[in-house]
């Protein structure tokens, strides 16, 4: 899998938004994460884009997260955020990217487990 980054800026998501899609282009844009493969941009008060920014193994996922996310969220026993568009690759950006709500608090892997048998618990089991 190989690790190529792609320079993503706000000005670089402001022009996406103005492509694809413009009813959102004027909300503001922050940086909110980086990860590995994808880089979290927050959008507004309530929405993120999120686009993957390294590997292409980030595509296939962020497509079906657009697919299931918005019927399995309600049924989750906590908050994820839920896709709302979904775009495609253009002459800008070559990579699909994602929009989804805004999920308030601090990432996974900083966040101590408070209640972790309850976690374990409302995990659904096969």
């Amino acid at each position: 899998m190989a690790h190529t980054e792609t320079e993503i800026t706000a000005a670089l998501i402001k022009e996406l938004l103005r492509d694809q899609p413009p009813d959102l282009a004027d909300l503001p844009v922050r940086l909110g994460a980086r990860g590995w493969d994808n880089q979290l941009w927050r959008l507004g008060d309530d929405l993120a884009v999120r686009s993957p920014w390294a590997t292409q193994s980030a595509d296939a996922p962020l497509r079906k997260e657009h697919t299931w996310l918005p019927s399995l969220a309600p049924h989750l026993p906590l908050p994820v955020p839920v896709p709302q568009r979904l775009t495609e690759p253009s002459e800008r950006f070559p990579r699909p990217w994602i929009v989804t709500t805004w999920v308030q608090g601090e990432p996974a892997d900083r966040a101590p487990a408070t209640r972790p048998a309850e976690s374990a618990e409302a995990w659904p089991r096969s």
